[in-house]
């Protein structure tokens, strides 16, 4: 494999080492449990973080990556509904006034 020489290069490592992290866990672990479950949407949250942030700011990749992790656990717990999903809404744009 040919070592990344360039900052854009050692982030798309970091990022393909972060999937791989999440698909051998998958395979490893099955999301029976909570606890796993949670340490699941964890790493896809911290996934998509760093995937964001490689391509935007810092403040906007936070407003993204808050509710995309709220979705995936909800998701994930089967409480995913129109009610859920107008506080997701509404959190985000609360996180992301808070932020400016």
């Amino acid at each position: 494999m040919i070592h990344a020489t360039g900052k854009f290069g050692k982030k798309l490592i970091f990022l393909i080492l972060i999937l791989g992290i999440i698909v051998s866990f998958a395979l490893i672990f099955p999301p029976t449990n909570l606890g796993f479950i949670l340490i699941m949407n964890i790493l896809v949250g911290t996934f998509f973080y760093f995937l964001f942030k490689t391509f935007l700011i810092k403040k906007l990749v936070i407003t993204l990556t808050v509710p995309i992790f709220l979705i995936i656990t909800l998701l994930s717990l089967k409480l995913f509904d129109p009610f859920n999903l107008i506080l997701i809404i509404s959190l985000s744009i609360a996180v992301g006034l808070l932020i400016k």
